[in-house]
């Protein structure tokens, strides 16, 4: 089983924030609610450590997991920038452009051989809602990363969002402009309402797929932010309304294909540990 104290949390989130990397240092003082909380949930998902885990986006999720429990963490991106950050904390790194990039380029490692895959679980953090691509696309691609019974946690921003009603009352833009896939980075471009998000999933192929409505109490960094945010608090309580969804989404048990570079899809332990977790 995994345990996550706080203060487990807290010393393994000031090691992040003490290395270079995308994200400006304010950043992490407005998200690091969710953080613990994706990382709560990972423990409370996942089966026993170590596991094949592959966070798709950012790479402080997987950081924090290979120095708390010891799992074989791998990292894909379609910028490089967190690359020499985690390379040097012994994490391998993979390119790739989850919108138009049916996998990543695999990479030799040398305690593991050719890093693609599959994997146990796969994160992926606030990146769906910056992908100019149909969300099943992305979220197929992912399961393909998986082992059959694999776990997929993600999270994105709830287009039903308070931010967005106030948004759409006022005439103001919900997204940023609309781009053809690219190597470079998005704003948002597409939000999933929950019911959305599910059918995505499953035309996606996940199975046993939920998808739950959650706040996880951002800080904003701008005084008059927060004086909105806490005027806004009693209205997030009605669930619609919340900032984000969190998925969880098991591969299909019958999916016996291989990787790009021809390594069998294994069953995943995970699937041991959420029937044990979550009996039926």
């Amino acid at each position: 089983m995994r345990t996550l104290t706080t203060d487990q949390f807290t010393a393994a989130f000031n090691q992040v924030v003490r290395l270079p990397w995308q994200e400006t240092p304010d950043y992490y003082v407005r998200y690091r609610s969710r953080y613990e909380a994706v990382l709560h949930r990972f423990a409370a998902e996942a089966g026993p450590p170590p596991l094949d885990v592959l966070e798709v986006g950012g790479g402080q999720l997987a950081f924090m997991a290979h120095h708390l429990w010891g799992d074989r963490t791998v990292v894909a991106d379609v910028s490089r920038t967190c690359f020499p950050t985690l390379a040097s904390a012994g994490i391998p790194c993979l390119r790739w452009n989850l919108a138009k990039d049916d996998g990543p380029d695999p990479v030799e490692d040398a305690d593991r051989g050719t890093v693609d895959g599959p994997f146990d679980v796969v994160l992926c953090s606030e990146v769906l809602e910056h992908l100019p691509v149909p969300g099943h696309v992305a979220l197929a691609r992912l399961r393909r990363r998986l082992r059959p019974g694999g776990l997929l946690l993600l999270t994105t921003p709830n287009l039903y969002r308070l931010r967005n009603v106030v948004f759409l009352a006022t005439g103001r833009p919900l997204f940023d402009v609309f781009d053809t896939p690219s190597d470079d980075g998005f704003g948002h471009v597409l939000e999933y309402s929950r019911e959305h998000l599910d059918w995505q999933l499953r035309r996606a192929g996940f199975t046993d797929a939920t998808v739950d409505l959650v706040d996880f109490g951002h800080v904003p960094n701008r005084r008059l932010d927060r004086v909105l945010s806490a005027a806004g608090r009693p209205l997030r309580a009605v669930p619609r309304f919340r900032d984000n969804l969190v998925v969880v989404a098991t591969a299909p048990g019958d999916d016996t294909a291989t990787t790009d570079s021809g390594h069998a899809r294994a069953p995943s332990p995970c699937r041991a540990g959420r029937d044990a977790s979550h009996p039926r």
